[in-house]
């Protein structure tokens, strides 16, 4: 018969005090951008500080890229639980976000203050070229890793098709879900029979769902509900995008199609372009890309739109990891998650491709926005140059190029 060994809880180290947590994740959130803020969170706390292990990084990493929405976000949120449990978290949280939604906040004060004037109208269509050939490279990448057989064409097609057609967002990430458990389930779990037999201990010696935090976390949920009830506008923000960032897989670009059917198409806040130049800025501004939805918000709302949709589409991750941190390795492992995860996968190809069209129709007017968005396609692509340089260099050669 196998035992199981009960796992310890968290343990909280309190020689590191939440004022360290927050310069350092201060720190992060100014100077990281995408895939860099992994990196950067490595080298001061796994390797410069030792605050945190490999092993618990690795974790981390696995469990944000098995949640629902923002991936860096979530490794932030890890991270600060494992050091100081839910204080940790939150100061981690709200540490790591604060330097991106300052700087998306000016900067969505200046292009829909000054954004009429000509010159700085130039400058933001240079953008909306260069988000076009960015997609374009976003459509490529998802496809060659989620589509890897016939069944994951089916369901990239099908999404296409479906996406055409403008339907619920959510019900199309319902029947990728379905479609990847009924395409992938029986075969994902022959191929796991043999490595769960090797894992028994791993996958066996979990702990309970934590009721105390979730209990603390239904209570947060209903404060702000609360808070906010008196003001339609915002619980209106907080609440789409909540269920964003609760429901949808993939964080940064694998998001852009749900956000554009729901903010552009569905509720018309904003118009196509300035939602492509809300997607610019979520690239050039540090932190996550999702910090977009900071530009949505001011627009809808001022200030106070932009907060109610910034907690909104971040808040969950910062509630599902506190809830899952302990228990992580046994979802992981559920051959239903796995194959519903990879049916989703496979259905952002299809999306993002509608968004690929969307926007070129937009964007490519001319011959130079065309050979621009090729130029940035290209560099992403085959040099592999950090997408912020990208976005940043072929936006000013536009602008120099229209200018004179």
């Amino acid at each position: 018969m196998i035992t199981t060994t009960p796992v310890l809880p968290i343990l909280v180290n309190r020689s590191i005090s939440l004022c360290q947590l927050f310069r350092i994740y201060l720190t992060i959130g100014l100077t990281g951008f995408g895939p860099a803020l992994a990196v950067e969170t490595k080298k001061h706390l796994v390797k410069k500080l030792h605050w945190i292990s490999e092993e618990d990084f690795i974790n981390g990493l696995a469990l944000a890229q098995l949640l629902p929405g923002a991936t860096w976000v979530s490794l932030t949120v890890y991270v600060g639980y494992k050091i100081r449990g839910i204080a940790g978290a939150l100061t981690c949280f709200f540490a790591f976000l604060l330097p991106p939604f300052g700087i998306m906040l000016l900067l969505s004060y200046t292009y829909f203050t000054y954004g009429a004037v000509p010159d700085i109208n130039i400058l933001f269509k240079g953008m909306a070229v260069v988000v076009a050939g960015l997609i374009a490279h976003a459509v490529v990448e998802i496809g060659t890793s989620a589509i890897t057989d016939g069944k994951g064409i089916v369901i990239a097609l099908s999404s296409f098709g479906i996406m055409l057609h403008r339907t619920n967002i959510f019900a199309l990430l319902f029947f990728a879900a379905l479609a990847g458990i009924l395409f992938y389930y029986q075969s994902l779990k022959r191929q796991n029979t043999d490595a769960a037999v090797e894992h028994v201990p791993l996958a066996t010696s979990v702990k309970p769902i934590p009721l105390r935090q979730i209990i603390i976390l239904a209570i947060v949920l209903a404060a702000i509900t609360f808070g906010v009830s008196g003001q339609p506008v915002l619980l209106q923000l907080g609440s789409v995008f909540f269920r964003m960032g609760a429901l949808l897989f993939g964080g940064g670009f694998a998001m852009i199609p749900f956000i554009q059917q729901e903010v552009v198409t569905h509720y018309h806040w904003l118009m196509l372009d300035e939602f492509v130049v809300g997607i610019a800025l979520g690239q050039v501004t540090p932190g996550p890309v999702l910090i977009t939805a900071t530009f949505v918000g001011y627009k809808v709302a001022a200030v106070s739109g932009a907060i109610a949709a910034t907690l909104g589409i971040f808040s969950p991750s910062l509630f599902l990891v506190m809830i899952t941190a302990e228990i992580h390795q046994k979802i992981r492992n559920n051959t239903c998650v796995k194959s519903a995860i990879k049916g989703i996968a496979a259905a952002f190809a299809g999306m993002m491709l509608v968004v690929a069209i969307d926007l070129a129709r937009y964007s490519l007017v001319n011959l130079l926005s065309i050979v621009i968005a090729l130029a940035a396609f290209g560099t992403l692509r085959f040099c592999r140059f950090d997408t912020v340089w990208v976005v940043l260099s072929g936006t000013m050669v536009y602008w120099l190029l229209n200018m004179y």
